[in-house]
């Protein structure tokens, strides 16, 4: 599917902010299942600025202004083309030929390689209840494994907006049985993470359909994951499917944390931020 995006995003503050040091991860990632036709970032007030690819491989667009202003307004436009995964690996169960199994995972050079995806901290740290549970399925191989710990995470948790913070922990969030795509991202990964399979957290967008070329929808930011058994294994846990040609990439990480849209630091007064997600499936 070949989509335009325009994301919006930034801050009104309540009274003149004298300067502000910020970071977008707002441009589309090329992949093998993506690929980026134009994409660009503006910002308002105009802002000296500069892009770069973080750590994890996501692109960067760091400024910083150094007068008065009362909103600040960063606008990504882009235009995608994506393709979904074809392999019903998840309803047939099926195993890749390529994948490893648990001996290989618990190699020391595995776990050495893979360690910042397999660490845990507030965000991803699973209840007990949901660590026992995910210990029952990982007998099973390592893929089939992670996709029922999503099964058990969808089963558990129910979406609904604003039941949870930005700063929600995951023990919490299970605990309260309520969520949004973060939150069933970061259950999901301290779970998989606690029977030992790699595992991040991936940002981007979801087109919600219907599906009708030339309509633009209103979209959102949106959440999914990957676990590594030999190559990396995308799959949305607030949804419960693999990906399909509506998901776009932006970034990855550890959590949330590593990829915000926009996040930064500015003196001054209180602030609320605002956000904005149009997508076109263009025909």
């Amino acid at each position: 599917m070949r989509l335009s995006i325009d994301h919006s995003t930034g801050f009104r503050y309540a009274t003149p902010v004298l300067s502000s040091y910020n970071e977008a991860r707002m441009t589309p990632a090329a992949t093998e299942h993506q690929t980026i036709w134009s994409s660009r970032v503006s910002i308002e007030p105009a802002a000296w600025s500069f892009t770069y690819n973080d750590y994890w491989g996501t692109r960067v667009t760091t400024f910083e202004l150094h007068e008065p202003h009362e909103r600040l307004t960063v606008h990504a436009q882009a235009v995608v083309d994506t393709r979904g995964d074809e392999l019903s690996w998840d309803t047939d169960r099926r195993v890749a030929p390529s994948d490893l199994g648990w001996a290989a995972l618990h190699d020391r050079g595995v776990i050495d390689k893979m360690a910042e995806y397999l660490t845990v901290n507030r965000r991803t740290s699973p209840s007990d209840e949901l660590r026992a549970l995910a210990a029952e399925v990982a007998s099973q191989p390592p893929r089939l494994a992670g996709l029922d710990v999503c099964a058990l995470v969808g089963r558990h948790l129910t979406y609904e907006r604003g039941s949870t913070e930005v700063t929600s922990a995951a023990a919490d969030v299970w605990d309260l049985g309520r969520g949004v795509c973060q939150d069933f991202s970061h259950v999901a990964l301290g779970a998989l993470r606690s029977i030992g399979l790699p595992a991040r957290y991936v940002s981007g967008y979801l087109h919600p359909g219907p599906r009708e070329p030339n309509t633009t929808v209103t979209g959102e930011s949106h959440s999914w994951i990957e676990w590594w058994c030999g190559t990396w294994v995308a799959y949305d846990p607030t949804l419960g499917r693999r990906l399909t040609d509506s998901y776009v990439r932006v970034g990855h990480g550890r959590d949330y944390g590593d990829v915000a849209p926009l996040r930064g630091t500015y003196s001054g007064g209180a602030s609320s931020m605002f956000v904005t997600v149009s997508l076109t499936e263009l025909g």
